[in-house]
């Protein structure tokens, strides 16, 4: 990922996570603010965890050679829908140990499938 789409992104997730914060302490929790506010968590997840992913790409070639620059997009994209699923279970009284591994497991698949789908092609 080059720095200046890793810069854009970082900033992507720390204003989410400053707009998730203010909605948090501000407004009263009704349907369409827990919308918001899941779907500020999941950017801020992803904006956040996206650089750190990209820097360890370039760091740790996986499998003998780094993904593809999207790549780290693309995980951190998946770990704030992780976090946003995640977060809904909590909120409706749904979640316990296994469900968040599987949720996890259901991360790991979908990112094994992907990049074996690269390396095929």
């Amino acid at each position: 990922m080059r720095t200046t789409t890793a810069l854009l992104v970082l900033l992507l997730g720390v204003a989410s996570a400053a707009g998730l914060v203010w909605l948090v302490y501000s407004t009263p929790p009704t349907n369409p603010n827990v919308a918001t506010a899941l779907a500020l968590l999941v950017l801020a997840v992803a904006g956040i965890s996206a650089p750190p992913l990209g820097w360890l790409h370039r760091r740790v070639p996986f499998g003998g050679r780094p993904p593809t620059p999207q790549a780290a997009l693309r995980q951190g994209l998946l770990l704030g829908l992780a976090a946003g699923a995640v977060a809904l279970l909590q909120l409706r009284s749904l979640l316990d140990g296994t469900l968040l591994l599987g949720v996890l497991a259901l991360v790991v698949l979908v990112e094994v499938f992907m990049q074996s789908r690269r390396e095929g092609a």
